[in-house]
C-alpha cells in the first residue's frame, strides 16, 4: 500500500541522512594561535660581555613561534640592529665600549599577532677591568608625550650600571625648550618635584657614577594643562 511505501521512504531516507552525517568529516575552524613570548636568557640582564668580536644571544624557545626578531638599542647612539633568525640564539657583531638593550619578538606565519619579550640591557667592554658609566636613565614618570595637571609634578627615573659597587648621583636638566637647563645637580634620589605652570616641557637625567663617568637619559617631553 502507498502508506506503507511512504513509511519504509521514510525510514530509508532517515538512514541515509544519519549515515551522511557519520560519514562526513567534520572540519573544525581553529583560529591561528597567537606567539607567546620569549624568555631572555643570556647576556644576562644588566650585565657586562667581556671583548667579544661578536655577542652571542640566547633565549628560550616560545610557545606557537616559527621565527624571531632580535632588535638591539646602542643606547649612547640609539642605533638599532634587527636581525631575524629561526632559532633561539643569533650571534651580532656590535661596537665595543657601548651600552645596548635587545628584545626577541616572537612571529607565526599563520597570524599578523606578535610577541614581545622583556627589555635586558649589558655593556660591551672594550677592554677588561675599566669602570663603565651608568646605562642612561630610564624615565619612569611622567612617560613621554604624557599630560600632568599643573601644580606640584614628580619626575622619577631609575638607573642600572655594571659596575655593582658604584653610588650615582643625577643632575636634573628641565625646561620648555630643549632640556639644557639644570635645576638639580649630583642629587642622590632618583625623583624630584617640581611646581609647573601649563606649557610644554622637555627634561632628561644625567646619571654619574662615583669614577666621573655619565649618561645622558635622552630628552623626554610632557604637558602641563
Amino acid at each position: 500500500s502507498n502508506q506503507r511505501m511512504k513509511k519504509i521512504l521514510n525510514i530509508l531516507s532517515g538512514l541515509i541522512i544519519i549515515l551522511h552525517f557519520s560519514c562526513s568529516k567534520t572540519y573544525e575552524f581553529r583560529a591561528p594561535v597567537d606567539p607567546e613570548a620569549a624568555n631572555l636568557s643570556k647576556p644576562a640582564n644588566n650585565s657586562q660581555c667581556l671583548e667579544v668580536d661578536a655577542v652571542n644571544f640566547e633565549w628560550n624557545k616560545s610557545e606557537n613561534t616559527d621565527s624571531y626578531t632580535i632588535t638591539i638599542i646602542n643606547l649612547d647612539t640609539n642605533e638599532t640592529t634587527n636581525k631575524n633568525s629561526n632559532t633561539n640564539s643569533v650571534e651580532v657583531s656590535l661596537e665595543k665600549g657601548k651600552p645596548y638593550s635587545w628584545q626577541i619578538t616572537s612571529k607565526n606565519k599563520n597570524t599578523s599577532k606578535t610577541a614581545k619579550s622583556e627589555i635586558w640591557k649589558f655593556y660591551l667592554s672594550g677592554a677588561a677591568n675599566t669602570n663603565h658609566a651608568p646605562f642612561p636613565a630610564e624615565i619612569i614618570a611622567p612617560k613621554n608625550d604624557a599630560v600632568v595637571s599643573a601644580g606640584s609634578i614628580e619626575l622619577s627615573w631609575k638607573v642600572s650600571d655594571v659596575d655593582v659597587g658604584d653610588t650615582h648621583t643625577y643632575d636634573v636638566l628641565i625646561d620648555e625648550l630643549d632640556a639644557s637647563t639644570v635645576i638639580s645637580q649630583d642629587q642622590a634620589d632618583t625623583k624630584k618635584t617640581v611646581d609647573l605652570t601649563k606649557g610644554v616641557y622637555y627634561w632628561a637625567i644625567i646619571a654619574k657614577d662615583s669614577k666621573q663617568n655619565h649618561s645622558h637619559s635622552g630628552v623626554y617631553k610632557f604637558t602641563v594643562e
